[in-house]
Formats: C-alpha cells, structure tokens, sequence
C-alpha cells in the first residue's frame, strides 16, 4: 500500500456505507486494508479471522519499510499458528500474510534509506476517535505537529528472522498439508525473489528441503518418518524448490564473483541436499533427476574438493537398493570422471580408483552374496507376495541386479582407461618404492581375470564378456602402439543435462575419438616406456593365466561323456577370440612381430617364451576348447574366430601361425574329406568333397592356402611354408625315402590337389623374386630338389594305386607340372629331363595297360585313366618340347609314337580299337606339343615323320600333321640347311688343309729326326775311333 497516502483517504469510499455497529464497521474497515495489501484471501474469510490477529498484519503492513523491528515477533505468532492451528483458514491465512513479508525480509527497501528504524507515520490525533485507524505521514504540512525524539538512520538489516522461523517451522510440523502449503508458498516467493538468497539464507532453505526430502536422517531434532507415502507431495514439492534454485539462481563458480559454491557450507549443504533426495524413496524419477544435479555441481565447482566430494555421493548413492538409481549413479559417476579426468591430480586419480570405485566394487560383492544368502535361506518358505509380476530372467533376483551394477561398473572403469590410460602412466615416473597405480593395474587384472572365469548360467554371461573385454583392453592400453592401432573408438557421454525440457550443454562434449591425454607431452619417456612394458607383462601374464585356465577346464570335461561345448562358454570364447583380434593388431608390429625368415626346407620353429608363442598356444587352448561336434556341418564362432586370426597372423609372415595351421589340418590338405571322415570307401564313389560342409581341419589347410594370397606375406615365409607343405605330401605320397614309419601311406584315388596347387604357384613366384635378388644357389638348388621330388610323386604314382591317380587328378597334375615349368630356372634343365621322360614312358604304359584291363573288365576307371595317362604324358612330352627341345628324350619319345602309330599294323584298324584310341591320342598329343615349340631344328629333325603321318587314314592325325608342317618355314630351314651345309664343307676343307698342313709338318719332322740320327751315329763311331 501507499503508506505516504492518508488512511481517511483510503476508506472514505465507504464510510458512507457503514451503518452497522462500530465493532463491525472496525472489521470492514480492516477488510478494505486486507484488500489494499492485494491479498488472495476472501473478504469472507477475513471477516471471520479474529480481530487481533488482523491489527498484527495491520500493523506490520504499516511497518513492512522497518519489518526487521518486528519482524521476529510477528513471525514467530504467524509461524505458530500455521503449524498448531486447527482451522484451516487460520493456517491459510497466516501462511499468505508470511509470503506477502517475505520478500521484504529478503530484500532493503529504498524507503528504508530516508527513515532507517524511525517512523514514517504517526496516529491522527485529532480524530482518534472517529477514526482510530487513521495515520498521517509526518511530513504532511497539514498534519498536527509532533514531537519525535531523533533517531539514528540504521538502514542495516540483521538476518532474516521470518525465512529463518519459517524453515524452522516446515522442519518440525507434524502435519504433511502444513509442510505442503508452506513449500508451496516458498516456491511463490522464490519465483519472485530468489536471486535474493545468498549465504546463510541459503543454507537455510536448503537444509530445510533435505529435511523434507523423505530421506530419513540421524541428525533430526523431531521424530517425524517423512517417508510414509502420506509425505510423498512434500517430498516431490521440496524437490521442486531445489530444481528451482539450482537451476535459476545458482550460477556457475567460474561466471559469479558471489557464488554460494565459494562458500564451503554452502557447497556441502546442496550436495547433502542432493544424495538426501536421491536415497528418499518416494520418487524415483526425482532421485535420478536428483543424481544428475551432483554432476552438474561438479561442472559448475571443478575444483579438487568438490569433485571429491562429488564423487564419494555418488559412491554412496550407487549402494543404494533400488537398482535403476544405482546404476544412474554409477554412470554419472564415470561421466563425470570422463568430463574432469584431464584435470585430475595423481592424488585424485588414486581416490577415485582405489577408494571409490574400488570401494563400491567391495560393496557390490558383499551385496551379492548377503543377497545370495537371502535368497538361499527364503527357499521353501512361504511367499507372501500375493501378486506375482512377470520379470526378465537377467534382473528376477536381487544378486542378479546387483549383479547388472557391478556390470556397468566394469564398463565405467573400461572407459576410463581408454581415455586416460596415457595419463596414468605417466603417474608412475619419478616415483619412488612401488607406484599406487602398480597396484591399482594389478587390482584391475585380477578383478577381470575373476570376472571372465566366472562359472554360472546366462546371469553371468554379460559379467564374464565385461571381465574378458577389461583384462583384453588392459593388454592392448599397455602395448608399445597403443589402443589406437586397434582403430577402435571410445564411446563417451556428451555431459548435456535437461533443464526445465530444454537440453543444455553443462561442459563441452568429449569427442568420441583418441584419448583426452595426449602422450606427445610425457616427459620421461624412457622411465614411462620401461613402466608401460612392466604393464603389458603384468596383462599379457593374466591372458595366459586364462590359457591355463581353459587347460584345466579342458582336461575337467574331457572326462565326461560329451565333447560339445555349451553355448554360454562358447560366447564368452567368441569375445575372448574378438577381443584378441584387437590385441593382435595393437602388437603385430612390436610385440609378436614375426622377425625376419631365414630361407630353409622346413618349419622349425622353437616354442619360446616370446610373446607371439604364448599368444599362440593361448588360441590353440581356446580352439582346443571350442568343441568339435563331428555332426555340424558348420564351424561355430569359436573356431571361426580362430581361423581368422591364425590367418592374420599367417599373413604377417608368421611361421608359427602357418605351422599350427599345418599342424590342425593334418592330412586334410591332401587328403579328401570323405576318405579321411571314412575308410570304407570305393575307388569309384564321387569324388566331390563339396558337400561335406566345413571341417575345422579343413578350414585349416584352407587358410595356408588363402594367406599366400596376402601382399604382405614375405617370399622368404612363402618358400618356407611351401617346403614344409612338400614335405607333408612327400610323406604321404612319396617314396620311402621321404615316408616315416609312423607316416600313414594314402591311395592316390584319396587325395586333394587344389589347395597345394594354389601353395605351389605363389610359393615359385616367391622363389623367382628371390632368385634374382640372391646368388646363394645352394639353399635355392635344395627347394628345388623337393619339388622336382614332389612332381616326381606325381607323375609316377606307386603300381597298386596308379589307375585311379590317372582317372581323377590328371588335370590337377597337368597343372603343377605346367606352374613348375613356368618357373624352373635353366641350371635344373638337367635334374627336370629325365623327371619328364620316365612321366611320360609311365603315362605311355598306363594308357595301354587301361585299355588292355578295359577290353577284359569293361569298368569305366580304365576309361577314365587312359585318357588322364594322356593328358599327363601331353604335360610332361609339352615341358620337354618347350624348356629342352634338343633332349635325347624328345627326340626318342617322338620316334617312339608317331612311328609306332605309322607303322603299327593296329594303329588304323578296327580289331582293337581302344588301343587304336590311344595310339591316335598319343600321336595328337605329340603333334599338339609340337606346334608349340620353337626349335626349328626338332621340327626339321621330325620332318620326314610328320609327312608319312600325312598319309594316314585318321583325318585328326593328318590334319595335326599338317598344321605342324604348315609352321614350318620349308625354305628358311633349307636355306638354313644349306648354310649349315656350306659351313660344313667349308670347316671340312679347312680341316682337311690342316691335315695336309700337319703331314708335311709331320715328314719334315720325320726328315730331321732321320738328320739327327744319322749324325748321332756319326758323332758315335768318332768316339769309338777316339
């Protein structure tokens, strides 16, 4: 109201409608002061309140400019009468006289800097009683004079009593719609004069709504239980309040000089205020909203005591029982350590990981098991839940849920250590005795190594995948590359918050790409590089221990009587295979980087305890435990996982990954499926090995094959692998030479020659890159001594197996011999002629020998052999004719069948005509190998031969006669002929002078020594006379 207005003036707009009695023309009069004062209260219910308690509001109202005077008095009346009146009018109408003063208790009216405590009006003396109500401002020139003492201006106020007596009086109210009503009048009064609540007003407020929270507390003075559903709407109402404050009046540390963050109080109270609303049970949305305010807090005051602070409430409030506020707090916990970590001290770090993170992981356990045993001591009681809800099987249980915290809790601590792993490290340099996070690693490790061999149904799987991607990770952070050669991205939070349904940014968002600490600023390198490998020794030993552990699990089972695998271990293989992978390519080029190969004629590798051996024996463990149902026509993930990662290795020039490939797939690589899947087979079954499905030896043998493909295999690892290959079909199919005692020996008909074909190409084109850079002969002339050998196996089968060797691998055989050809260096044209000759005589002998057995059994192999037989004889007498055309074995083999077929009386006619068959073949194939060579001077040497075939009945031979003839350059190779002929005679003539040179030379010779004897003899008689 206008205190400066005169109070006549304010109720002469009805003074003449009073008619009633002077008692109640006082109340009307009151009322329209009530109505001045823009009050919500009906003028009803105010003439129904009682007459003294109107003149206290009266009075205050005129007094409001100077409230700090009576402002305890008055407030205290009306704060008392809110908590203990029985009428609900009374307590309405007291509690809006409190909100109508608060805002002035709150704030310092600029009337009060002309007044100070002094009276700003005095009563109208002369008409008192007319108007007892009446004041006049004593600067009226027309008012009575008075006399007033002097009084000193004091425009200080002390702290608000009514905020003060109010909080005071919402904290130990029995009745939750008084606590109600009076939040609500608070969230009024905040609405408008918030930004007026600094310090000690502050804390006030705050503790006043973490005692009304719900959340029940030691440190109450009355015995109220607020967490009774009764309370509910005061809790939630409370809670807004607190949404109200922080999130409009209480700014950033950084942005306001006045923060009541500064202030230590201050700080603790909003974060007790917090946790009490995130452990009160009457809302669950406003304990969750409650737990992102502590890392809003924490953005707003990143100073080190508040975000320890911040984090030890989090701590507390992920033990909390309800399991969706547990886990909230767990991940705002590691989102609020990822947004502030690149501001940690070392001393920070080592109380967030070992005092609360750890500590919450202790908490966990014992949780579980006091769950555990709960629920073991509630089994075959009753139940006294009369309504059964319908709940997943990974949360029907308390230790299940606690279970699901201790997850995320893995999970947090993972991303941290993508992210701030480099940060850490460099906690260890310059410390002396052994470094807390030493210690810390070693925790980590064996708190993922327990969680990974955890045994249990499906509720333990997402632990054990957690465990075995924690001690995988701790590898892969500690290697000499790092986790970004993985190329694999941590997943971070975007620190937004959403503030009254807008979403706001509370810090800048983490890019979700490297590490937040750059390791180009480590100083100490050395020192940190020596702790990083003492890291990855530490990681890499616990890998292993795992290995030991599938060993012993391994020898466990294989006793029983079943040897598949069931799906949960499979799974948690399958991450450990995945996970790996990752290691590997973190380690490929440091740690199990192969070194360099060394040319030799085998696979010797010793098993050391490098690291690329341990790696390797751990995944022949897992592949060992992978399970090997012989009736799945499919490799599970386990094994699959495997092959890959053999093959990646492989392709890295590893020898030890290409020899346990080889050692896996034993015979499979030259060997068909079936005949290894059954012995009982017949020469004559299908010999299609494509419906067998995959056979995890197979796949093996597929993979040496497949990563010879690989550009980053060296030459020197390919010969290697290709020798050893030779050498295990050399001790199958070779000579006895070649074949142990323990070595079974295999039919021909059984064997496989795609993948050693494929083995044999890339492995010559590797020899051939070498030969041209190396002049070592000695170690080159041996590989190609096993592989003439190997060819040799092929082309001359053992007797007993040879026609099924013909009928079914001659195509196979006709392209080895044309790759070995291709590649087969000039100084081993020797060692290849006679390999070539005896393929051909054999294949010759075979052909005859089929269609001899043919005409007698009928059966359809021989028909199949004669005609491989020529197929290997076109290869072998085609090689001859290319690389050494001028042999003795051309020139014989040549003569051999197109003479035979010439002058065989059977070669043209019907009485046998299998055998006619194959003459003409041999004959076609001869005339086939000669239109591809060069030499001018076989063809003339045949010549006489082709044009005889021409003559033949056979228009096939004829036309391939002709065909040669027509190559050749009749005229070229007379003239040639005839120059040979003149060069010749002309060396003869020469040779001829040179004799007749050397007969005169020889008789003049003769005429001298005749001289010389005749004068000797001369020269004697004159001694004897003498």
């Amino acid at each position: 109201i206008n205190n400066s207005s005169s109070f006549r003036k304010s109720m002469s707009a009805g003074t003449a409608q009073f008619s009633k009695t002077y008692s109640k023309d006082f109340r009307e009069t009151i009322c329209l002061q009530m109505g001045s004062m823009k009050l919500s209260t009906p003028r009803a219910t105010v003439r129904k309140i009682p007459l003294p308690l109107l003149l206290v509001a009266i009075v205050a109202e005129a007094n409001s400019y100077r409230l700090c005077v009576i402002e305890e008095t008055v407030t205290k009346h009306f704060c008392e009468i809110v908590a203990k009146s029985s009428s609900t009018e009374l307590r309405s109408f007291a509690m809006e006289i409190l909100t109508h003063f608060m805002p002035l208790s709150l704030s310092k009216p600029a009337i009060a800097l002309k007044y100070g405590n002094g009276p700003m009006m005095v009563a109208n003396m002369a008409d008192k009683n007319e108007s007892p109500l009446e004041v006049v401002p004593i600067d009226d020139t027309n008012a009575p004079k008075v006399t007033l003492e002097s009084e000193e201006v004091d425009i200080s106020h002390g702290d608000p009593q009514l905020l003060k007596i109010l909080c005071e009086t919402i904290q130990h109210t029995t009745q939750a719609d008084t606590a109600s009503a009076t939040l609500s009048a608070l969230h009024v009064v905040l609405e408008g004069s918030g930004h007026s609540l600094t310090g000690e007003n502050l804390i006030t407020v705050i503790k006043t709504l973490s005692v009304l929270s719900g959340c029940e507390s030691s440190d109450d003075d009355v015995p109220v239980n607020r967490s009774t559903k009764q309370w509910s709407n005061v809790s939630t109402l409370a809670f807004q309040n607190l949404k109200l404050i922080l999130d409009d009046f209480l700014e950033p540390i950084s942005t306001s000089s006045d923060s009541p963050l500064k202030s230590t109080e201050a700080r603790d109270a909003i974060l007790d205020c917090c946790v009490a609303f995130g452990m009160s049970t009457h809302d669950v949305n406003s304990s969750l909203t409650a737990t992102g305010m502590l890392w809003s807090l924490a953005d707003r005051d990143s100073s080190p005591d508040t975000v320890d602070i911040v984090l030890s409430k989090l701590a507390l409030l992920a033990m909390d029982s309800r399991p969706e506020l547990r886990n909230c707090s767990v991940n705002t916990l590691f989102s609020c350590v990822v947004g502030l970590g690149d501001q940690f001290s070392d001393d920070q770090w080592q109380k967030c990981l070992d005092n609360t993170i750890f500590g919450i992981m202790k908490g966990i356990a014992f949780a579980i098991k006091e769950a555990e045993n709960k629920k073991m001591g509630s089994i075959g009681g009753a139940n006294d839940e009369r309504y059964k809800v319908a709940v997943h099987h990974s949360r029907d249980s308390a230790s299940k849920q606690w279970v699901n915290t201790q997850i995320l809790l893995l999970r947090g601590l993972e991303r941290v250590l993508r992210l701030f792993f480099a940060q850490l490290l460099e906690t260890l340099s310059g410390t002396s005795g052994k470094p807390w996070f030493l210690q810390t690693w070693k925790e980590i490790l064996r708190l993922s190594f327990d969680c990974a061999t955890m045994t249990g149904e499906r509720d333990t799987l997402d632990m054990r995948f957690a465990g075995v991607e924690l001690m995988a990770l701790c590898a892969q952070l500690s290697c000499t590359s790092g986790l970004a050669a993985s190329a694999t991205a941590a997943r971070v939070g975007t620190n937004m918050e959403v503030v009254g349904g807008a979403l706001r940014s509370v810090r800048a968002a983490v890019e979700d790409k490297a590490p937040k600490t750059d390791e180009s600023r480590i100083t100490n390198r050395p020192e940190v590089d020596r702790w990083r490998q003492e890291l990855f020794d530490f990681s890499f030993d616990k890998l292993c221990a795992f290995r030991k552990h599938l060993e012993q699990n391994g020898e466990a089972e294989s006793e029983g009587p079943y040897t598949t695998l069931d799906s949960f271990q499979t799974q948690v293989l399958t991450k450990m295979t995945g996970e790996l992978a990752k290691l590997y390519e973190c380690c490929k080029n440091d740690e199990m980087t192969p070194g360099p190969c060394e040319l030799q004629l085998d696979l010797l590798i010793e098993n050391n305890g490098g690291y690329e051996s341990r790696f390797l024996h751990l995944l022949l463990a897992i592949a060992d435990n992978a399970g090997n149902d012989k009736s799945s026509r499919y490799l599970n993930q386990v094994q699959r996982g495997i092959m890959s990662l053999l093959q990646a290795m492989a392709s890295n020039s590893s020898l030890r990954a290409f020899k346990a490939l080889a050692t896996i797939s034993g015979d499979y690589m030259f060997v068909r499926a079936k005949a290894l899947a059954s012995e009982t087979e017949d020469e004559d079954d299908d010999y299609d090995d494509d419906d067998h499905g995959e056979i995890f030896e197979l796949e093996a043998a597929k993979m040496v094959a497949s990563a010879f493909k690989s550009d980053d295999l060296s030459n020197e690892a390919k010969v290697v692998v290709m020798c050893s290959v030779l050498l295990q079909y050399l001790k199958i199919y070779g000579s006895s030479e070649h074949c142990s005692n323990d070595t079974a020996k295999r039919k021909t008909s059984e064997a496989r020659y795609d993948m050693i074909t494929s083995v044999i190409d890339s492995g010559l084109e590797a020899i051939e890159h070498i030969e041209s850079t190396t002049d070592d002969e000695a170690i080159l002339d041996s590989i190609w001594n096993r592989i003439i050998a190997t060819v040799s196996s092929l082309l001359l089968p053992p007797l007993e197996n040879r026609y099924a060797g013909y009928a079914h691998h001659s195509k196979s055989i006709l392209n080895i011999v044309a790759i070995v050809l291709s590649h087969l260096p000039t100084r081993k044209y020797p060692l290849t002629e006679p390999m070539l000759q005896n393929g051909a005589d054999r294949a010759v002998d075979v052909a005859f020998e089929c269609n001899a057995k043919d005409q007698d059994d009928g059966g359809m192999l021989y028909s199949k052999a004669a005609e491989g037989a020529v197929h290997v004889f076109l290869a072998c007498f085609m090689g001859l004719c290319n690389k050494m055309p001028t042999c003795p074995a051309v020139s014989s083999l040549t003569n051999k069948i197109l003479g035979e077929t010439i002058e065989s009386e059977d070669a043209l006619s019907n009485n046998a005509p299998l055998k006619s068959k194959t003459r003409q073949s041999l004959a076609i194939a001869v005339c086939e190998s000669l239109r591809t060579t060069t030499s001018q001077d076989l063809l003339v040497g045949v010549f006489p031969l082709l044009c005889r075939l021409t003559n033949v009945e056979n228009d096939g031979l004829r036309r391939a006669a002709g065909k040669i003839l027509g190559g050749v350059n009749l005229s070229e190779a007379i003239s040639r002929e005839r120059q040979r002929a003149e060069q010749a005679d002309m060396r003869a003539r020469e040779i001829e002078e040179e004799n007749i040179a050397m007969l005169e030379e020889i008789e003049y010779l003769q005429a001298e020594n005749e001289e010389l004897q005749r004068q000797l003899a001369v020269f004697s008689e004159s001694a004897d006379y003498m």
